[in-house]
């Protein structure tokens, strides 16, 4: 079974349409937000948007994650798995998995497209440098049937980003995690997560904590 930290609890809680997921190497925030997926699928009439901005693969690189956490939740069965989707055959919801650039260009137009989308899951978001790209995605999630949900997983990102811009820069306090000032977004319509290699100790290597703890003392701007 999973036992997430409870910070990601707020995702199937909240009524804020953003969610902000920050957090360095060995957080588990990608791992937290791709189970919480899972578990938004058992709510009726949703369709989950998975993005990348580049996704190449989505049976290679991101469906065996998918997979890895329905046998985890021990729900497996419960799921019809495809190439680029999944299927909750229990309520009829289901995770599409798309590239936002594709070898031919924008792929923009044919995500816009896609009818029901209730969740916009963006990985990588800091990959995402055009604000007018993210803006077309976010106003084609208006489902009815269902809570509108757009999650950003992010490394903490620039002050010339635009997602700093527009989520940070007039609405934020700081906060100490580790010893580190946090930039935490207060934007009204913003839940935002921060989370911390400290929150996901127990799921890593003995290898990779010596390493992490070494950057945190001898190159601080690198473990941050």
């Amino acid at each position: 079974m999973v036992e997430l930290n409870p910070k990601y609890n707020q995702i199937l809680e909240t009524d804020k349409r953003y969610v902000i997921v920050t957090g360095g190497r060995g957080s588990g925030k990608s791992f937290a937000v791709s189970t919480i997926s899972d578990l938004i699928t058992y709510e009726a009439n949703n369709r989950i948007l998975y993005t990348r901005v580049t996704l190449v693969s989505a049976e290679i690189s991101i469906i065996p994650e998918f997979e890895e956490k329905l046998e985890l939740l021990e729900v497996r069965d419960s799921f019809e798995v495809r190439k680029n989707h999944i299927k909750n055959m229990a309520s009829g919801s289901d995770i599409l998995f798309r590239g936002i650039k594709s070898s031919t260009g924008s792929n923009t137009a044919n995500l816009k497209s896609i009818s029901g989308v209730s969740v916009w899951i963006l990985d990588e978001a800091e990959e995402l440098v055009d604000e007018d790209t993210f803006d077309k995605i976010d106003l084609s999630i208006r489902s009815k049937k269902a809570r509108n949900l757009v999650i950003l997983i992010l490394n903490p990102t620039s002050t010339n980003h635009w997602i700093w811009k527009r989520f940070f820069e007039k609405s934020m306090k700081y906060v100490y995690v580790d010893g580190y000032k946090i930039p935490v977004s207060t934007h009204p319509d913003v839940l935002h997560i921060h989370t911390t290699y400290f929150d996901n100790k127990e799921h890593l290597s003995p290898s990779f904590l010596s390493r992490i703890e070494d950057l945190r003392e001898n190159d601080p701007d690198k473990y941050h």
